[in-house]
């Protein structure tokens, strides 16, 4: 027999073996990305780890049942010529929530009569034409034949879909003209308009809505289509993080320190609308996942891989960055995001207090409200050194306009953070230009950081049980020279979460031993990327603010006297699920009941009675001396939370602690963080508690200290003195009785030495 015939005979058994015992030779994939290709260039030998010779990337087969494997390259075999499952052929880019949000990016709600909403979608090449997969859900109470979303990608108009599934997420398909799509990043706007079928007025818009499902609305494209550049490495990441799937980081080291990337997550974060991806640290040699890949990051030792970061593509047909380890990713960043990759400027403006500013310096065009209900926002910062607590007075100078004929009881509420301090008929006068009006409020309803403005109104259905008939036009509409005064202040500061978090940098972000054993390296970056998402005009610069992110497990550790051990108890209790849920209590009232709502003291006392007077002055009394907050156990017992951001020690305001629940998503961490920087509703005070269902929730201590970070001037004093006597009531009546009694007695002194003898 010939060398030639035993070889096929042992190969023809061979392969029965393997047909009969297929668990014996089962063998892994392992995905290589592929190495530089320049002779110059220094590439590890094969003996590294996981680092192969020069060539084409390929498979690599690892028999299970044996030793040590030895590797075997098949150089020149690229796995997107194996066989493939035809549902791969194409995939779908998806939309991109345009914005940072603490809910899930996944499916955005358009509720109200008239509602808009901002997607991205990023390209990898040019497309002449297309379809737009839209993918919704519409609530019952919207009437199809007179509601409507209308779908526009970068200002062009492309079509109207009818929100008309009732039943669950459908899919309608939008033809997308030639020349509207382009490469990289497109804007996509869905408004939505909705028509209740029996009801009107605010109550009713309540009930309108219309929920997208971003990660199940884009545009389909051929599988492999990605080209290698930034706006192909952008669409992959935004694709596979819509399958719910990590980015790679592979490293020499994959337990090692991430913190070096965290700028450049940081900016990939902004450049596709402020979500950062899941970062998955791994090392290079890693098991084949079921479904190919897109988009990955690999990064040599220093001195062995690239000259400047290329794009290459990998064994399974993904995008794969290729960079050189590094404490300094600058110039990746200037080459992986230039400037037509960037979103709009959409950052929060500083105001400049001791001057009306109108809100078109803000940045804030003409506001138009549509509909029965609106809630019209201005976000704006004051500087962290700004603080007024005592009886100061700011004011909006406001030019608005609405429309004539509405019905009896229309109300415009004009809000700061939340509190309502202005009324406003819209029954009157409607279509016809008014005067400004200056509307007055006490400027400590302003706080350091982040505030926002409101403009709500209310316009009852005439009558409310028949289907609202449409407007034309807008109902209200604000001018952007309506003018926001706040006085100046002297430069003072109280310790508080907020401020903290804006000192926090990268490298000031630290790890618990026990939330380094129990947490992936990818945390941290993830976490210092959702702080540096914020306006740089919110940062201030302090090296020795740190955040220290923690275990349940840790909380025995964290000292403080703010965090007395009943307070660690119930964050335990709270944190590790051991009481049970607080849910958020369903609103059966109508957005009227704020309007009608006792608040004078009369009032209060015709609704409790004469009888609880006493009570209520010793209330008073004690509110005086420690303020309107319950103590920490009292308010920990109505709260509830998956995360908390803790200041626990008054000697120490810039160490905030990050402790983090057993089951708490990474992801939703680095969301509800990134989100409350720039919100007006973040953590603030010294315990700040975050649940997915009831957002941010901060108790702020009442004796926290009282800084005043420049010398007082002759006209600061009287501000100065306010906030001391406001922060500290009892001990400033105290100064000033015992001041008092002292006058007292010289003035007796001096009567007695001077008076005449008789």
């Amino acid at each position: 027999m010939t060398g030639r015939a035993q070889a096929f005979r042992f190969a023809v058994v061979a392969a029965v073996f393997a047909m009969l015992f297929p668990p014996a030779f089962v063998a892994q994939l392992i995905q290589l990305d592929p190495l530089p290709t320049d002779p110059q260039e220094r590439v590890p030998s094969f003996s590294s780890p996981g680092l192969g010779p020069l060539g084409a990337p390929g498979v690599i087969e690892l028999p299970s049942t044996s030793g040590p494997p030895t590797p075997r390259l098949q150089r020149g075999e690229n796995d997107l010529a194996q066989p493939r499952d035809p549902g791969l052929d194409s995939l779908l880019l998806p939309l991109w929530l345009a914005g940072l949000s603490e809910a899930p990016g996944e499916v955005a709600r358009l509720s109200g009569e008239t509602a808009t909403q901002r997607f991205f979608l990023f390209l990898p090449q040019a497309l002449d034409a297309a379809e737009l997969r839209l993918t919704h859900q519409t609530g019952i109470d919207a009437l199809p034949g007179r509601s409507a979303l209308t779908v526009s990608i970068n200002g062009t108009a492309i079509g109207t879909v009818s929100p008309s599934h009732f039943d669950g997420f459908a899919v309608d398909t939008l033809a997308v003209p030639p020349g509207v799509l382009q490469v990289g990043r497109n804007t996509v706007e869905i408004r939505a308009r909705h028509a209740h079928r029996v009801a009107c007025g605010p109550d009713a818009s309540f009930a309108l809505w219309t929920d997208i499902d971003a990660s199940r609305s884009g545009i389909r494209m051929p599988n492999g289509s990605f080209e290698l550049g930034p706006a192909g490495f952008l669409a992959a990441i935004a694709a596979q993080t819509a399958r719910a799937e990590p980015v790679t980081f592979h490293r020499p080291d994959p337990a090692a320190s991430m913190l070096e990337a965290a700028p450049f997550i940081a900016q990939a974060s902004i450049a596709m609308g402020g979500a950062a991806p899941e970062i998955v640290s791994a090392p290079y040699w890693v098991q084949q996942e079921s479904r190919p890949q897109l988009a990955r990051i690999t990064a040599f030792p220093p001195g062995e891989g690239p000259r400047a970061p290329q794009f290459r593509r990998g064994g399974d047909g993904a995008v794969v960055l290729v960079v050189e380890q590094s404490d300094d990713y600058s110039a990746l960043l200037a080459d992986l995001f230039p400037p037509d990759l960037q979103p709009p400027a959409t950052g929060v403006e500083v105001l400049k207090t001791g001057a009306p500013v109108p809100l078109s310096d803000l940045g804030v065009p003409r506001l138009r409200g549509e509909g029965r209900y609106n809630n019209l926002t201005v976000d704006f910062m004051l500087p962290w050194d700004w603080l007024l607590l005592a009886s100061q007075s700011a004011r909006i100078d406001l030019d608005y306009r609405f429309a004539p004929g509405l019905p009896n009881g229309a109300l415009l509420l004009v809000k700061v953070n939340g509190v309502t301090v202005r009324l406003l008929p819209l029954d009157q006068d409607g279509g016809m230009t008014l005067p400004t009006l200056p509307v007055s409020f006490v400027a400590r309803l302003l706080k350091p950081g982040m505030n926002r403005l409101e403009f709500e109104t209310l316009i009852p259905g005439d009558p409310p049980n028949r289907a609202c008939p449409e407007l034309d036009g807008p109902v209200i509409e604000i001018s952007e020279g309506s003018r926001l005064f706040v006085p100046q202040s002297p430069s003072m500061a109280q310790a508080d979460l907020a401020r903290t978090l804006s000192m926090i940098t990268a490298d000031t972000i630290l790890l618990s031993d026990m939330a380094q054993a129990q947490f992936s390296p990818g945390l941290l970056p993830q976490i210092a990327a959702g702080l540096m998402v914020a306006p740089a005009e919110s940062r201030l610069f302090n090296p020795n603010a740190t955040l220290k992110v923690a275990t349940l497990g840790d909380l025995d550790r964290i000292e403080g006297d703010w965090l007395s051990p009943a307070a660690r108890r119930a964050l335990f209790e709270i944190l590790g699920g051991a009481r049970a849920r607080i849910e958020p209590a369903a609103s059966v009232g109508t957005p009227w009941e704020a309007v009608g709502a006792r608040t004078g003291l009369l009032d209060q006392i015709e609704a409790r009675g004469l009888l609880d007077v006493p009570s209520r002055v010793l209330d008073r009394i004690i509110a005086l001396a420690m303020g309107d907050t319950p103590p920490l156990t009292d308010w920990l017992a109505t709260t509830d939370g998956q995360m908390a951001l803790l200041q626990p020690d008054p000697g120490r305001p810039d160490d905030v602690w990050l402790v983090m629940g057993p089951g708490l998503d990474p992801a939703v961490a680095m969301r509800a963080i990134a989100a409350g920087r720039i919100s007006h509703n973040g953590p603030r005070g010294q315990v700040a508690l975050h649940d997915q269902a009831l957002g941010w929730q901060s108790w702020t201590a009442p004796d926290r200290p009282l800084s005043l970070l420049r010398p007082a001037e002759l006209g600061t004093i009287r501000a100065i003195m306010g906030n001391f006597a406001t922060t500290f009531p009892l001990a400033f009546i105290g100064l000033l009785l015992g001041l008092a009694m002292i006058l007292a007695l010289v003035a007796m002194a001096l009567l007695s030495l001077t008076r005449r003898q008789r």
